[in-house]
């Protein structure tokens, strides 16, 4: 809703009550036989992170992107073709897709997934980023290697922190790097990790998988794994109206008041993809001695060892009707009308949002020499 009023002063003011912010309301829902319509193929080699993989386009995809029997999206590496030992350069076939459309802060992301890829010299991620990056920032929502546990973690420019005061009193997981500016420590991001085991690889299929679900709120960004005998009633249906206020804490959590959300995150677009080796994955260290002591590269020759390195998703959904205060973010004249009101992007703290009665939308004033001009938008 938007509307805009050139009231007298005194009255406008006197009408600035805060409304409550509904439920979250399903936006898209990708899945079934039309999963893959939403999505663009990247079509190239692995040229961003230096994997043996090369990532279809849609044209050549039905072997390894396609909808099964139940009805499921399966995402998958080539397991069937084996390579030549000395080949220079393998690449083996995997997918790298993204949504067409951009989402911007007020969104809820949800994949209902029933298996993930696992395996050595795997690197599986579910994550949404901005299409001008860094500058737009970017959220990896589930992202594990070889049999590593899941990471969450953001990448922005420079100036946003994952909270120090993050306790267990606001996330279940463990902090383990607060910069988030990707021109420090080669691009880490500030990290959470997610140590159940039902939160990736085999622990996951074993419980029949569940939901990775992240808000993008103007006063935080939040992310869950609910394994599926945990998931909230109201995520349950595809077309439910989640509230996260009712919610068990976030695995992972960075308010505002460390990371400006409006400032550091523009709208953002999601990615699925399985790389192999590469940057992270292949590394000595992170690959070796945990996956024996030959070279990442050899072991994709061999495509038996990719038979697990596939998602299987019933759903990737999109909610909106979130906390989305972008538009008051630039009104320097009335900050502290708006700070009083509930607009500024300090945030409140993990208890005192989940017992709030709701949060309220953009609301910015701007005070001219006729009269108060009220805009509201986000409800």
């Amino acid at each position: 809703m938007r509307w805009r009023s050139s009231l007298s002063p005194l009255w406008a003011l006197s009408a600035l009550t805060p409304s409550v912010r509904a439920d979250y309301s399903l936006e898209v829902a990708y899945q079934g036989d039309t999963f893959f319509n939403g999505w663009n193929f990247y079509g190239n080699r692995d040229n961003l992170t230096n994997g043996a993989v090369y990532y279809v386009a849609e044209s050549e995809s039905s072997d390894v992107a396609y909808t099964n029997s139940a009805g499921n999206v399966i995402i998958k590496v080539d397991n069937e073709t084996t390579i030549a030992s000395g080949t220079t350069n393998a690449l083996r076939n995997s997918v790298r897709i993204t949504t067409k459309d951009t989402y911007d802060i007020g969104s809820l992301f949800v994949m209902d997934a029933l298996h993930v890829p696992y395996g050595c010299a795997t690197w599986p991620a579910f994550w949404v980023k901005a299409k001008e990056w860094p500058s737009g920032g970017e959220l990896d929502i589930y992202e594990s290697v070889n049999m590593q546990q899941n990471q969450i973690a953001l990448h922005t420019v420079t100036g946003c922190f994952a909270s120090n005061e993050t306790t267990n009193s606001t996330a279940t997981g463990s902090m383990t790097y607060n910069n988030c500016a990707y021109n420090v420590a080669a691009n880490h991001g500030c990290t959470f990790e997610d140590s159940r085991n039902s939160s990736f690889g085999e622990g996951l299929a074993a419980v029949g998988g569940g939901l990775y679900v992240a808000e993008l709120a103007s006063d935080g960004i939040s992310v869950w794994w609910f394994p599926r005998s945990q998931v909230p009633l109201d995520l349950r249906a595809v077309n439910a109206t989640p509230d996260p206020r009712s919610w068990s804490l976030p695995t992972a959590y960075y308010p505002s008041s460390s990371c400006n959300i409006n400032q550091y995150f523009a709208p953002q677009q999601i990615t699925i993809n399985i790389a192999l080796c590469g940057s992270w994955a292949g590394e000595p260290g992170v690959f070796s001695p945990s996956c024996g002591t030959g070279s990442c590269a050899d072991y994709v020759l061999d495509p038996s060892h990719f038979d697990e390195a596939y998602f299987e998703i019933a759903s990737v959904r999109v909610y909106s009707g979130g906390l989305n205060t972008r538009s008051s973010s630039g009104v320097a004249a009335a900050s502290g009308v708006i700070g009083a009101i509930g607009g500024s992007d300090s945030a409140t703290s993990r208890g005192e949002r989940a017992w709030s009665v709701g949060r309220v939308g953009a609301l910015a004033v701007v005070v001219g020499m006729l009269g108060v001009g009220v805009l509201w938008t986000g409800f």
